[in-house]
């Protein structure tokens, strides 16, 4: 099925004037003057805050496009991930009219929105290890009139509250990547058990992509603690394809509220187009250019958080109460849990606040990975839980 990105936009986004603001009319931010006389933008002539922040948070682009290898073009920048979120909806969706795909147990701000804008949702449960069911998802398409057809798949990867990646972008450059690491050769040739599942994972994404013609929105909030390739690697493979990243986990910068998406030119312009004029205040893209730049603490913490999520699970698999500890390629946990509403109601009482995932997944608690203090507050809380 060949995609067609026209007939999937709603047509009052696709024939949308966007707003003009002063600072769009005029690239105060690329002009590279010193001296001007500012009077189009109505703004207080004083103060440290009284300018109007860049539209296009171009310096931020810049950065984000060396570090991506990709173009400035492919990078929208938003106020957090849920800008980007309620934008897809609001570029793609009829209200009352459109449907989209949600594979739970994952990230409930998809079915939040969705329902602030009137768009029904259809589930396709993950498999029972918490993998992405593809068959069913290609089903559920297929089932569907064409002038039904969903306008979007969610696919968290990392996937929240899980931990575990349902989709996976690229399993050659992962072991490539791997065996680099570990001192291996970057041309060892492949086990053929992993070389059967690089092909079978190939053809997945492709009969997927291949079969949807709307667009799959893939979430890697928590990219940066999976050794997994990112999907924005594969944006020139697939025109349908929307990656979303964020500024909230790994950087430490969930205060600021920033978040990627990563697509097409043409899906950009028309994030840019929908997006209300000055979408990312000033403080919070001077925050971001700054995080961004740093690289090394950037890497030193993940390693940190990483090395934390180890400890932390190891401690948590040596209670007898905890059945099960998944594994986990985010800054979390997630445990199957004997109790798990009176561990979490001590927990709580006693000062240590988690996450109660057991509405979504039976008896489950999330754990943050937090510093190596923290997490032996944790440790030590379960422990004193255990002696009652």
């Amino acid at each position: 099925m060949e995609f067609n990105l026209e007939h999937i936009v709603r047509k009052n986004i696709w024939n949308l004037q966007p707003y003009s603001s002063a600072r769009s009319e005029f690239d105060l931010y690329g002009s590279g003057k010193k001296e001007l006389t500012l009077l189009d933008a109505n703004e207080n002539p004083k103060g440290d805050l009284n300018r109007y922040p860049d539209p296009m948070q171009s310096p931020i682009k810049q950065e984000l496009a060396k570090q991506k290898e990709i173009s400035k073009d492919q990078i929208f920048v938003g106020n957090g991930s849920d800008e980007a979120i309620d934008l897809l909806y609001r570029i793609f969706c009829e209200p009352g009219k459109d449907k989209v795909i949600l594979c739970p147990p994952t990230y409930g701000m998809y079915a939040v929105s969705a329902a602030i804008n009137d768009v029904e949702v259809l589930k396709i449960d993950l498999t029972e290890r918490f993998e992405l069911n593809i068959d069913a998802i290609l089903e559920k398409i297929s089932n569907c009139a064409e002038n039904e057809q969903p306008k979007l798949l969610w696919i968290c990867s990392p996937n929240n509250p899980t931990g575990n990646a349902p989709l996976k972008a690229d399993l050659k450059h992962d072991w490539q990547a791997q065996n680099y690491t570990h001192g291996g050769m970057m041309d060892m040739p492949f086990a053929p058990a992993f070389e059967a599942e690089m092909l079978d994972n190939q053809r997945n994404l492709d009969k997927l992509f291949g079969a949807f013609n709307g667009i799959i929105v893939v979430d890697e909030a928590y990219q940066d603690f999976t050794e997994n390739t990112s999907f924005i690697n594969r944006l020139e493979d697939y025109p349908n394809l929307v990656v979303l990243q964020t500024m909230s986990k790994a950087h430490g910068l969930a205060g600021a509220r920033v978040g990627f998406a990563f697509a097409s030119p043409e899906i950009i312009e028309l994030f840019n187009r929908t997006k209300p004029p000055y979408n990312v205040n000033e403080l919070s893209q001077k925050a971001v250019l700054t995080a961004l730049l740093q690289t090394e603490k950037k890497e030193r913490e993940i390693k940190e958080i990483i090395t934390n999520r180890d400890f932390l699970a190891e401690h948590l698999k040596s209670f007898d109460f905890i059945n099960e500890v998944y594994p986990s390629e985010a800054n979390f946990l997630l445990a199957q849990v004997e109790n798990a509403n009176e561990v979490y109601n001590y927990l709580r009482d006693n000062g240590v606040i988690i996450r109660n995932r057991s509405s979504q997944i039976k008896d489950t608690l999330r754990f943050t990975v937090g510093t190596r203090k923290e997490c032996k507050e944790v440790i030590q809380a379960l422990s004193a839980f255990k002696t009652n």
